[in-house]
């Protein structure tokens, strides 16, 4: 008997059983968990995009307005042009989509439009 209780005294550590279970559980939840981050980055990447053109968009904008006088106006805008004129602080960078900028600048009724496209 003093035998049995001296035995059950030094059992430490976790058994083979005890550690798989273990592993098993920690693989499910980086099974759930992986995809699920994967999905908030890419959905950030996508709004850090979209804030980059709406930025692009209001600084040419800017320049448009900016650069016309009364007889003429300006009727392009390149990423240089906002860099150099001091409406960016550098060239932007796009996480999708590619990072070739165009820019269209409309005047309809004295109201500029300005809409940009990416291409790669």
């Amino acid at each position: 008997m003093f035998m049995l209780m001296a035995l059950k005294r030094n059992e430490k550590g976790l058994t083979l059983i005890e550690l798989l279970a273990v592993l098993v559980i920690v693989g499910i939840i980086a099974a759930i968990a992986i995809p699920a981050i994967g999905g908030t980055i890419e959905k950030s990447k996508t709004k850090a995009d979209t804030a980059s053109e709406l930025l692009i968009t209001e600084a040419a904008v800017r320049y448009m307005i900016d650069s016309e006088t009364a007889t003429s106006s300006a009727t392009t805008v390149s990423i240089d042009d906002l860099v150099s004129g001091g409406y960016l602080s550098a060239e932007p960078t796009f996480n999708k989509g590619g990072n070739t900028v165009s820019l269209s600048p409309t005047k309809t009724n004295g109201v500029w439009k300005v809409t940009i496209s990416r291409t790669t």
